[in-house]
């Protein structure tokens, strides 16, 4: 299953270090954990849009791969963030908004790590479009947003999922 870093992965990636998620947070990332596997079981749409992105790959298949992990960065401006390897950080900002933020925020950085475009794979958004939007886009199919949010635009604060994200 995903790993989340508690101290247990050293190193780093284009100089971004592994850095453990503090011990005072530790719950809500294994809750966050937790959640992404209540979501692939009881949520088909979660499996077949991870499918439908260039790596191919479930949700199901992402959250039980081992080889994938999650650190902090105290540095992040953003919510998260990844190389679209096998590394995702979530920053401060994330762990302020809450436990849902964070999930949410794990859920669009594995739609990256499966493909979704962002920076790290050159994706240039100036607009929202459909390639731009498609880790967002992964937060809805996931639950955690309201359809009429994606098709109107116009976005429900009650949901982590926002329809003005882009990359």
């Amino acid at each position: 299953m995903i790993q989340i870093n508690i101290g247990d992965k050293a190193g780093n990636e284009n100089g971004v270090p592994f850095t453990p998620i503090p011990p005072a947070n530790r719950g809500s990332f294994r809750w966050a954990r937790r959640k992404m596997f209540d979501i692939a079981r009881g949520n088909p749409r979660a499996n077949s849009y991870f499918r439908s992105l260039p790596g191919g790959r479930s949700f199901t298949n992402l959250i039980n791969d081992n080889s994938l992990w999650i650190h902090f960065d105290p540095t992040l401006p953003d919510f998260g963030a990844t190389f679209h390897n096998n590394d995702l950080w979530v920053g401060p900002s994330a762990i302020q908004v809450g436990k849902w933020t964070i999930l949410a925020t794990i859920i669009h950085e594995l739609a990256h790590i499966n493909g979704a475009g962002g920076s790290a794979t050159g994706l240039a958004c100036p607009t929202l479009t459909p390639a731009c939007h498609a880790a967002e886009r992964a937060v809805l199919e996931c639950g955690l947003g309201k359809r009429s949010e994606l098709t109107t635009g116009v976005d429900d604060p009650h949901t982590p999922y926002d329809p003005g994200t882009a990359g």
